[in-house]
């Protein structure tokens, strides 16, 4: 009966020291153990156990020895990353269905981006436009995925949704590990259609960019996507 009291007061207790380390610069002392005991109010078990689940979340770090205690901390992407993916694998998440997702936020970050149509948008289409042009047809898959990224990031940049840029992130990473590597198509003539179709798709959601066409820039996303969808798993989609 004492089970659901304690697992409160944990609950309790982490939430407490949640909210101290949010208002705490990042590597900043909260205090020892002793210190944490009597701020939180709670046994030194309770304390430890609090200290065990703010580490796996990111936000405690704990320092031993003589100049030890508990400090605040930031999780990054891949503590994010490495979380949510472990939970989408209990789950029993299809991989193609988080790239579905992932398309879908695409959409609206192009269609958001296009929206912007300032001189900074328009510099940024036209900066990465050269850059897709620059890309041979005979480029190999990791070189085409290197300007995808660095293309994808600065929109993500201009949009300033960090959310929107998260959820896409921890969607696409967990897909990744579960796909076969792009590389083995290399040098064959379905690579090559898929990179000139990947070429022709990227020029299309600058040009909307550029022009400030957010229905332009829906379609062109909803187009890239599916490029890469049938790449990755190897059939069409809708």
């Amino acid at each position: 009966m004492s089970t659901p009291k304690l697992n409160s007061t944990i609950d309790a207790a982490a939430s407490q020291l949640r909210s101290i380390v949010l208002v705490t610069d990042e590597g900043a002392l909260l205090g020892s153990e002793e210190a944490l005991i009597s701020r939180l109010g709670v046994s030194r078990a309770t304390v430890r156990q609090v200290a065990r689940l703010l580490e796996r979340e990111g936000l405690l770090r704990v320092r031993r020895g003589i100049n030890g205690g508990y400090f605040a901390a930031r999780p990054d992407l891949h503590t994010i990353e490495t979380t949510v993916s472990a939970y989408l694998e209990m789950l029993h998440t299809e991989p193609e269905d988080v790239t579905t997702i992932a398309s879908a936020l695409w959409v609206e970050v192009l269609r958001r981006a296009a929206r912007i149509n300032s001189a900074e948008s328009k510099a940024l289409a036209e900066k990465y436009s050269e850059a897709v042009r620059a890309v041979r047809s005979d480029a190999s898959f990791n070189d085409v995925l290197l300007v995808e990224q660095e293309s994808r990031t600065a929109i993500f940049d201009l949009i300033k949704s960090r959310y929107i840029e998260l959820i896409f992130q921890i969607n696409t990473a967990f897909a990744k590990g579960r796909f076969a590597p792009g590389s083995e198509k290399d040098g064959t003539d379905a690579h090559r259609e898929f990179v000139q179709a990947w070429r022709n798709a990227k020029l299309l959601e600058f040009a909307s960019i550029a022009d400030g066409d957010t229905e332009l820039a829906r379609i062109a996303a909803r187009h890239g996507r599916n490029i890469w969808h049938r790449r990755i798993w190897n059939h069409d989609t809708p």
